[in-house]
């Protein structure tokens, strides 16, 4: 966000003040937020390749067995032709493995579907910590409050923290999805399994009814299908671990951004929860020695209504929240002597304001002063005369309180 407009405002104000105190008995608080670090993403990115590379093999592996099944069906097919039963049978075995085959692409097909939308949630992570970190240097602006204006900066730091909870919550959604997914493609591969199992046993009723010519064959067939199928088992123990593995990732991941998130919302919410009034005087003559009093509100956040009337009735403002307060003024006065204004904290002077002597053209004319003043609770402040001077239009005389930090 933009806050240049605040720095060129300050050197006017400061042009203006008579009086200007600093308090630095009070530091802002530092914060600090964790979030994901750049080793959990490599840590994903790493899992990705692996089952890529496991994928590779798989498909090496099937392509291997597509082969020597081809081989053994030329073999069969040969001493087949005298036997239109025998041929039927083979015709049969090579249909479902045809089938089988059809499957298997589909199952590919749908991985690589899943890796696609693994790597569309990586992107859309990653998008989301650099707008984490955008909405952390935001918080640390925050810090640096100097005016009433900039409360309305910290009501849309909180309207994007809203923004992105929705955002977490669809994150949330697609990481359940993902694990559906990755479920349903583990049911897949053990139907695949108990598919290539029941293959093989028609197969070996299919080659027992050969002739003893056939039995050399059988016995070579047998071993082969043993051996697929021990190599189909391993190939989906490895897939096993490795979908287990991308899970416990992706809960460690939601753990770090729902910590990352509920820092985020006590930083706001401390920053949010501070008192900002602007109160304006009731036009009138006031004698010395009395309070000007302010019953015109204009801008209040985080101050009492009870505080509000005491500054109507009293003219005095009353502390609620102890911290840091930045206390502005502008008075206009129609009184063409020398007059003098007094800031009062609990019956001591803290600053003044005066307006010269007019000797000639216009009365009317503006004194404005600006402090800084550590406030606890129930401090007192007001301004009081110290002559009899009138206060002109309840428009151009008003009082700023805004606290900048808490104890």
């Amino acid at each position: 966000m933009d806050f240049s407009w605040v720095f060129a405002v300050i050197p006017y104000v400061f042009l203006g003040c008579d009086g200007f105190l600093l308090d630095d008995r009070n530091k802002p608080s530092t914060t600090s937020a964790s979030f994901l670090t750049e080793q959990h993403y490599n840590a994903l990115f790493n899992l990705i390749v692996n089952e890529r590379q496991s994928r590779a093999k798989l498909q090496q592996q099937l392509l291997h067995l597509e082969q020597e099944l081809l081989a053994t069906q030329k073999g069969v097919t040969d001493i087949y032709h005298t036997s239109a039963d025998n041929n039927a049978t083979l015709q049969l075995e090579a249909k479902n493995w045809n089938t089988i085959r059809t499957e298997n692409n589909d199952l590919k097909n749908r991985y690589k579907l899943l890796e696609y939308e693994f790597n569309a949630l990586a992107r859309d992570h990653s998008n989301l910590e650099n707008y984490t970190k955008v909405l952390e240097q935001e918080v640390a602006s925050l810090q640096q409050l100097k005016g009433v204006t900039d409360l309305q900066t910290v009501l849309n730091v909180r309207n994007e923290t809203k923004i992105l909870r929705e955002e977490l919550k669809i994150t949330n959604n697609s990481l359940n999805s993902l694990r559906n997914d990755a479920e349903a493609r583990k049911q897949d591969f053990v139907a695949l399994l108990n598919k290539a199992d029941s293959t093989e046993n028609k197969l070996g009723f299919s080659v027992k009814t050969l002739n003893d010519k056939l039995k050399n064959q059988q016995n070579q067939t047998k071993l082969e299908m043993k051996l697929m199928q021990d190599k189909i088992q391993k190939l989906g123990t490895y897939q096993n671990q490795t979908f287990k593995h991308i899970h416990e990732n992706l809960t460690a991941v939601e753990g770090v951004q729902k910590l990352s998130v509920g820092k985020l919302d006590l930083q706001i919410h401390s920053m949010s929860n501070r008192a900002a009034l602007t109160v304006c005087a009731r036009s009138k003559t006031y004698s010395s020695g009395t309070t000007i009093i302010f019953p015109y509100v204009q801008t209040s956040y985080g101050v009492s209504s009870s505080i509000r009337s005491a500054l109507g009735n009293s003219g005095k403002f009353k502390c609620e929240k102890a911290g840091l307060y930045l206390i502005s003024a502008y008075l206009m006065t129609g009184t063409a002597s020398y007059v003098e204004l007094s800031v009062i904290k609990n019956g001591y002077m803290i600053s003044a304001l005066s307006f010269p002597e007019i000797t000639a053209g216009a009365k009317y004319r503006t004194s404005t002063f600006l402090t800084m003043q550590s406030l606890n609770i129930n401090d007192a402040l007001e301004i009081q005369t110290s002559h009899n001077v009138n206060i002109y239009n309840d428009r151009y005389s008003c009082l700023s309180i805004l606290q900048l930090s808490n104890s």
